[in-house]
Parts: structure tokens; C-alpha cells; sequence
């Protein structure tokens, strides 16, 4: 089953319309909400710039529909290049075939790497604020004379594309590494929300291959896979999406929206691959030999932190260096919002993640 050929950016002026009615409102909404949020106990460590940021991203996710959505963040190409120029840092991007490619954060860098899969429900593309989000964690690193490149995989969205032509795409984007030069010791994933799910698609990938999508063969086990938020569950229904609604700045509707624009192009038998958290017991025996170090990380206040602790349990059993970290009163990916209003004190997860990979570069590797 595959979606029609739609493209949900070409809004029509009916949509453009209904579009600007639903952020008139905005800056009354977000004033309410401010006023009625800031002294929650669940606020009490956050800025009122960052609750303001917060209630944005809440308003907008709640009210704009998918295609108006994919309308306000354009294409990761876009964004990519308006953030390159806006930073005054070079385009550099490697074609990969499959209409996939590689957009390197800062310098392009081979020795080591971290391999971003970004999130977006399979329908956005990355935000520029998380791009900023990566390139602090560069600079951070290389005050530890640690250089690292960063690259960004380019992947196609939905509903143009459908799974598992992101993880294949992914698959050409390691092949590409490999030929490069790049060891895997020197290789470190990181993907967030659907960027996540990615990520431990590539790792099913590699514990059962499925028919239609090239293996992954590595010459050595990857150093390392930092699954921030991952969107474990489409269908958006487990206690904590109840439990947290009104604290995520996703709503459960939301969610079990963008799923429905995925799931359908799933056939059964693939569910494991996309929904890791139904995956049958004993999917992820073997994980230990194909990645030295795993952290998944999840927010205390996300709708997802349920089917986040239920998958890194689960993996948790087949690997001995796989950590969980629930971040307290965290929202989802809740590092990249203090990039988006450019927040002066940032939250536990971004320390976090410099120091995280940080020794996986510096440590050696398990022969």
C-alpha cells in the first residue's frame, strides 16, 4: 500500500487561509497560557522564554494540520541551506543515491563522525534550532580537542515516500561512510524521535534482514547509538499519553495523527521494524555484537515515555551498555526547544549528550 503522489507543502489558498486564521490567535494563547503555567510545579526549572517556547510549539502541533505543517517547515534541503548561510558555514552535501544525501554540519570530517537521523513523524523535516542544537555539540567537543563531523542524512518523507525507503536510505548512508574511510569504532548514531525509530530500524535491519532492503553489513560494531525520544509507538496509546497530555508539547491527537499517515503503508509482518515496542521477545538478541554503547534517553513529562522505558527495557536485556536516562518534568526532545528560543540555561540532556559521546571518541573500543 503507498500513499498518493500529494505534496502536502503546495498548500492551496483555501488551506493558506485557514492557515493564517489558526495563528492570529497565537499571541493571546500564548499569554494564557503563560499566565496559567509558569508557577506548575513542573515549570518550576524553566524560563518563562522557555515556557513561552513550550506553549508555542504546543499551539501550533495542536492546531495546524499536517499539510499546513510541512508547509511552515518547508524541506530539510531549505532549511539546511538557510541555516548554513544564516551561520555563515559552507553547503557540503554527498549524494547518495535513492534521492538520499548526506549535509554536513560545520566541517566535513572523517575521522570521526556522528551520523544524525532526524525526527519529524516521518513527515517534517529538522528544525533549524536543531541543527544549532548539533553544532554546539561540535564546538563543545572540540574544546575537548575532539573533532568530529556531523552529518545530517537527508531522507525522503511522507507521503512521497513510505518504509522502508527511509531505512534503506539509511543503509546508503553507512555504505557511503564505510567506502568513505570512516571505521566503524569512529561512528557513533544518534537519531531523535522518528530520527530514533530510524535508528533502531537500522539495528533491526541488521539482526533480521527483510526481504526488499539490502543488508548492512559492518566490517566492526558501531561505538556507539544515542536514541533520543524515540517514537516507539504510532498508535499513541499507551497510560503516559494520557497521563502527560497537556504537559508534552504533543498532543495524543496529534500523534496518533501523524501515525495514521504511516501505519497503513506498514504491511504486518513489518510492524516489529516500525513499532519497536511490539516487537516479539528476543528481537534484539544479538544488539551487543553490532553496536558497542547505547543511550536512549525520554522526557519525565512526554506523551512517549512509556513506550520509551518499555522498548530500553526490553533492549536493555540483550545489552549490557545500554543505558536509559528519563530526564525530570522533560518534554519531547526537550534539549532542542532551549535551542529554539535560544535559552541561556539548558536542561540535563544536552551536558548530557557532549559528555556521552565524548567518551565514546575518547575511550577504545572493545576488541
Amino acid at each position: 500500500m503507498s500513499f498518493p503522489a500529494k505534496k502536502y507543502a503546495q498548500l492551496s489558498w483555501a488551506e493558506s487561509l485557514g492557515m493564517l486564521a489558526k495563528l492570529i490567535p497565537l499571541p493571546v494563547a500564548l499569554l494564557w497560557s503563560v499566565a496559567t503555567t509558569a508557577y506548575a510545579s513542573y515549570n518550576r526549572e524553566r524560563s518563562i522564554r522557555r515556557i513561552t517556547g513550550d506553549s508555542a510549539l504546543r499551539y501550533l502541533t495542536t492546531h495546524l494540520s499536517v499539510p499546513q505543517l510541512q508547509a511552515a517547515f518547508g524541506t530539510t534541503m531549505g532549511t539546511y541551506e538557510k541555516w548554513t548561510e544564516a551561520n555563515q558555514l559552507p553547503v557540503t552535501i554527498d549524494e547518495l543515491g535513492l534521492d538520499a544525501r548526506l549535509m554536513w554540519i560545520g566541517p566535513k570530517r572523517l575521522e570521526r563522525v556522528v551520523l544524525w537521523i532526524h525526527g519529524g513523524g516521518f513527515l517534517l523535516p529538522p528544525p533549524d534550532f536543531a541543527i544549532s542544537f548539533w553544532r554546539y555539540v561540535q564546538l563543545e567537543l572540540e574544546k575537548q580537542n575532539i573533532e568530529v563531523g556531523i552529518a545530517l542524512l537527508n531522507y525522503s518523507l511522507a507521503p512521497e515516500a513510505s518504509f522502508p525507503t527511509p531505512l534503506k536510505q539509511a543503509g546508503l548512508a553507512l555504505d557511503f561512510l564505510m567506502a568513505a574511510g570512516v571505521k566503524p569504532q569512529n561512528l557513533q548514531l544518534a537519531g531523535d524521535s522518528a530520527g530514533g525509530n530510524l535508528v533502531v530500524q537500522v539495528l533491526s535491519q541488521m539482526l533480521h534482514p527483510r526481504e526488499g532492503v539490502p543488508e548492512i553489513h559492518l566490517p566492526a560494531p558501531l561505538r556507539g547509538a544515542y536514541i533520543i525520544s524515540p517514537w516507539m509507538n504510532l498508535s499513541a496509546d499507551s497510560a503516559s499519553h494520557t497521563a502527560n497530555e497537556g504537559l508534552d508539547y504533543v498532543r495524543q491527537a496529534t500523534l496518533k495523527n501523524l501515525g495514521a499517515h504511516i501505519l497503513p503503508a506498514v504491511p504486518d509482518a513489518d510492524h516489529p521494524f516500525i513499532e519497536a515496542v511490539r516487537a516479539p521477545a528476543g528481537w534484539f538478541q544479538g544488539a551487543d555484537a553490532l553496536v558497542e554503547r547505547v543511550l536512549i534517553t525520554a522526557g519525565g513529562a512526554e506523551l512517549m515515555k512509556d513506550d520509551i522505558v518499555a522498548f530500553a527495557e526490553a533492549f536493555k536485556k540483550h545489552h549490557a551498555c545500554a543505558e536509559l536516562v528519563v530526564q525530570k518534568d522533560g518534554l519531547h526532545e526537550d534539549m532542542y526547544i532551549d535551542f529554539m528560543v535560544k535559552e541561556k540555561k539548558f536542561g540535563s540532556l544536552t551536558p548530557l549528550t557532549v559528555e556521552w559521546l565524548a567518551a565514546g571518541f575518547q575511550e577504545t573500543p572493545s576488541a
